[in-house]
């Protein structure tokens, strides 16, 4: 018989669903968390694909509606119950009879955002897509007959693509901007520049999403729709190879643009720096990642930073993710600055690989509402960059990406109601970032960085505790266990949250032997 087969509950992070965090243990359901993040999607979790997973919607109402009645016909008619891309009867075949023949809706996105649509040839081979936004507009031509990009006007978008999409002549044409977008038009092209005469084209599932790329289309009709992380479901993060319930504070990140790296609030030092956006393949999977050049000038001018006007608390953490291009980047990657003339709180220098790492620093300086964030090299280096993130608090967490303004992510709650008795035995696991203190009723311990397993058995009148295989604490004393009615994972209602991801914790409804307890956290 297996001493685990004693356990009352077993959670072990793998089955959930929006809003509840299921135990193995007991089957009746009893033990399930309930899990809550609030109403918005600001949290993200490294995959088990080893991907920052994030939260999206589709902005676009009537994605896959171009009816009359959803979007406004001009000059045209649309068809619906076409074959589409994905082997449904969902396209539309859309015919315009005369110059200037378009299908239009308004919209309401704001900050960098990406329109996408499927597209294929009909008796026409181009057609052209145009945003407006208040003072301006946004258009590009799509070429169907060979996946190319053709003209565009207005405004320069950040980035624009067509991909293939199977072997039927369909594509996903998409372009990101950075606007308060209020207009889509979309229309049948004779050719590149022209709307000239009749002709038709195939469409499908447009979306409009915040981002640099074209995230999964979403179906919406009269609401936007949400995929991704969802509000209230529970993070199971692979950052360290297994998976491992993420469990934070709120906390919001201060960069405005936080992969927008092309935008005017990031600043280059004597113009000695190129940024090329939308170049690589980001830790999120996407080719969303930026290429920092430096060009001309000596070591100690070439900076790129951010400076904004930011209420700094005391502490706050900047974190970036970087991947080493080449030659070499030797100040350091991340300083803090305040005041007007640029004295360093913090000057701490890190070594970029070839792989993506994510860089952290910490100051406690309070002093000043201008931060900077800086990246310097030495002459003629590259490096990619993704992810920039300032938040109030002494340590890192989860990335929380911004389009145009600061964002929050709300606080994790993990509850349930199940009881434990005053006499009994807890198990957790969990892996650490940093050498730590630990309490544990009246019981100091150290916690080593990596993964850390950790019981305890308990009665009113004695506690031990055994980490990574050895009893490091056995004691005598008095200590309140009677009100055990419920249990909160990684936070004390709602406060003092733990930094560490926990990937397993169970409540045995014993005081378990020291060579059990051994047994556990070997």
């Amino acid at each position: 018989m297996s001493l685990y087969d004693d356990a009352s509950l077993i959670q072990v992070p793998s089955l959930y669903k929006d809003g509840l965090l299921v135990s193995t243990v007991p089957e009746d359901r009893s033990g399930d968390f309930v899990f809550s993040r609030g109403s918005n999607l600001a949290a993200t979790r490294v995959n088990s694909s080893g991907f920052i997973e994030k939260g999206y919607e589709n902005l676009l109402l009537q994605s896959n509606t171009f009816s009359d009645a959803a979007w406004s016909t001009q000059q045209s008619s649309v068809t619906n119950s076409q074959s589409g891309y994905d082997g449904t009867n969902n396209a539309w075949l859309f015919n315009g009879i005369t110059f200037n023949s378009r299908i239009q809706r308004s919209t309401s996105a704001s900050g960098v955002q990406t329109f996408s649509i499927y597209a294929k040839s009909g008796t026409y081979n181009f057609f052209r897509v145009r945003l407006d936004f208040s003072g301006g507009y946004y258009e590009q031509y799509f070429n169907l007959s060979n996946g190319t990009l053709g003209s565009s006007a207005g405004s320069t978008p950040i980035d624009s693509s067509i991909e293939a999409i199977g072997s039927d002549g369909w594509y996903r044409c998409f372009f990101s901007l950075n606007s308060a977008t209020t207009f889509v038009r979309i229309y049948p092209a004779s050719g590149n520049t022209s709307i000239n005469g009749a002709g038709s084209i195939y469409i499908q599932d447009a979306q409009i999403n915040q981002g640099l790329v074209a995230y999964p289309y979403l179906e919406t009709t009269t609401a936007s729709v949400s995929g991704g992380i969802l509000e209230d479901q529970p993070r199971l993060d692979y950052t360290n190879g297994t998976p491992a319930l993420l469990i934070e504070p709120s906390r919001t990140n201060l960069v405005n643009y936080s992969e927008f790296f092309g935008y005017s609030s990031w600043n280059t030092e004597n113009g000695n720096q190129i940024v090329t956006q939308s170049v690589i393949i980001s830790p999120d999977g996407a080719k969303n990642g930026s290429k920092l050049e430096t060009t001309s000038g000596s070591d100690g001018q070439r900076k790129f930073w951010l400076q904004q006007n930011v209420a700094i608390g005391s502490p706050h953490t900047f974190s970036i993710y970087i991947k080493q291009v080449s030659g070499e980047i030797n100040t350091g990657f991340l300083h803090i600055t305040t005041g007007a003339n640029d004295t360093f709180d913090v000057s701490q220098a890190y070594t970029a690989t070839n792989e993506w790492q994510r860089f952290s620093v910490t100051t406690a300086s309070a002093k000043a509402t201008v931060a900077r964030f800086l990246i310097t090299g030495a002459s003629n280096s590259q490096v990619y960059i993704y992810g920039a993130q300032a938040e109030l608090g002494s340590y890192p967490t989860s990335y929380i990406p911004t389009y145009g303004t600061s964002v929050t992510r709300a606080k994790d709650l993990c509850t349930n109601s199940f009881a434990t008795a005053s006499s009994a035995t807890l198990y957790n696991s969990f892996y650490s970032t940093e050498v730590k203190t630990l309490y544990i009723l009246d019981q100091l311990l150290t916690i080593a960085v990596g993964e850390n397993k950790l019981a305890f058995a308990f009665t009113p009148t004695t506690i031990t505790i055994s980490l990574n295989g050895s009893i490091v604490a056995d004691a005598t004393g008095t200590y309140d266990t009677t009100a055990l009615a419920s249990i909160q994972l990684g936070n004390d209602n709602g406060e003092d949250y733990s930094e560490s991801p926990i990937s397993g914790f169970y409540v045995f409804p014993s005081v378990l032997t020291n060579t059990e307890l051994n047994s556990l956290t070997v």
